[in-house]
Order: structure tokens, then C-alpha cells, then sequence
């Protein structure tokens, strides 16, 4: 989903200072594009091929454009904000297809072989056989979500609200640049606005109430 078109619909992220007050100040450091340019290249991107044994992976490309994946320093930096794409590649291979071609790979090999019955072990080879010759018949699907860091505030938007996608976009974004992110609920954005411990004492007390019912 896309940050510079279309609707306006994302989550927000926070920088998780739990685990150092200098966090954020480390963010914007003097020298942060240069450390992060070269942590981002790092990860970006990489097409998943026929061959290899992920069957989904993540990586980072430039903002709205998925198949942008050789990044420069203005593809990503805008004056304070940080601004990427997150692309993920998955083989996604019907699984009635599969069968199929699986069912006749095991024919033709007990066939060949003169035997009745197949291993364990044949039977996995001969899966992960058909389902490579598959793949290289076809392409992963691709799927791209944009990705806004505002720096000075310490902000993530995230341009969707997929928990799957959010988590694993997390999961990049802590390993590039060394990062917690912390999605935003009322309790997250309640500590950041910076309560009294009466205030806080008070907001751990407060109890869930059921405003209606659905009918019976």
C-alpha cells in the first residue's frame, strides 16, 4: 500500500526508549545517513529465485516502487524523515496443482524403480522436486507496503494494517538500524505524553466497559 497515493490509512509505531533514554538521539546523530544508508543496502531486497530454500522473504525497496531495490541516499532521506518500501516475496503455488504433479512424480518413480511403495525421504526429495520445477515455471507473488520515519518525533507510520506484515516489518526495521518499535495503543501513547504517577496510578486501574450487547 502506498504512502504518496490513495488513501490515507496506516499504523504508527513508536521508538521504544525503554532501554536507553539516548535512543532517540542516536536516531538523528550526525552521522546517521550514512550509517543507515549502508544498514538499509543491507537489507534490501533480494528477489526470491527458483532455487532457493525461503519461500518468503522481506527486504526493503524504495517508497512506491517495488521493484526499485538498487537505493540511493534520495530515494530514502527527505530532510528529517526516512522514507522506504517494504516488499515481501512469497511462492504461492495452489496447492491442488502440487498434489497433482506430486501424484504423478511418484508414479513415474515407483514405475521407474519397479516398486510399490516410496520412502519418507524419496517422498520429500520428490515433493520439494516438483514444487521447485513449479516455481520455475511461475513468479512470487510481490507485495509492497510503504513506510514513513519521522525522526525528530520518533514516529513510524506504517501504510498497513496487517498484523503479519506489521510484525515482520518490525522485525526488519529493529535488525537495520538497532530500533524497537512499539505499535501505538492508548496505554503506548498515554506513557509518551508523559503522565504524573497519580495519572498513571489512576490509568492502571481503569477497567473495560461493555457499551452494548449484541442482540441474542
Amino acid at each position: 500500500m502506498p504512502a504518496l497515493r490513495g488513501s490515507l490509512t496506516y499504523s504508527r509505531f513508536f521508538i521504544d526508549t525503554s532501554e536507553g533514554a539516548t535512543a532517540q538521539k542516536a536516531a538523528v546523530s550526525d552521522d546517521f545517513r550514512e550509517k543507515y544508508m549502508r544498514a538499509i543496502r543491507l537489507r534490501a531486497m533480494r528477489p526470491l529465485e527458483a532455487e532457493d530454500e525461503d519461500l518468503e522473504r522481506s527486504g526493503w525497496c524504495k517508497v512506491a516502487e517495488p521493484f526499485e531495490i538498487e537505493l540511493h541516499y534520495d530515494d530514502v532521506f527527505c530532510n528529517e524523515y526516512v522514507a522506504l518500501g517494504f516488499r515481501t516475496d512469497r511462492w504461492q503455488i495452489p496447492g491442488p496443482i502440487l498434489k497433482a504433479r506430486v501424484r504423478e512424480a511418484e508414479a513415474a518413480y515407483l514405475e521407474k524403480k519397479a516398486r510399490e511403495k516410496l520412502g519418507r525421504k524419496e517422498r520429500a526429495e520428490l515433493k520439494e522436486s516438483v514444487a521447485r520445477k513449479l516455481r520455475k515455471q511461475s513468479a512470487p507473488s510481490t507485495r509492497m507496503v510503504d513506510l514513513v520515519w519521522s525522526m525528530n518525533d520518533g514516529i513510524v507510520r506504517f501504510f498497513s494494517h496487517s498484523d503479519k506484515a506489521a510484525g515482520n516489518m518490525t522485525e526488519l526495521f529493529h535488525r537495520t538500524f538497532g530500533l524497537r518499535l512499539v505499535a501505538e495503543a492508548p496505554y503506548t501513547l498515554a506513557s509518551r505524553l508523559g503522565l504524573t504517577k497519580a495519572q498513571e496510578s489512576a490509568w492502571q486501574e481503569i477497567e473495560i466497559s461493555v457499551l452494548a450487547k449484541e442482540a441474542s
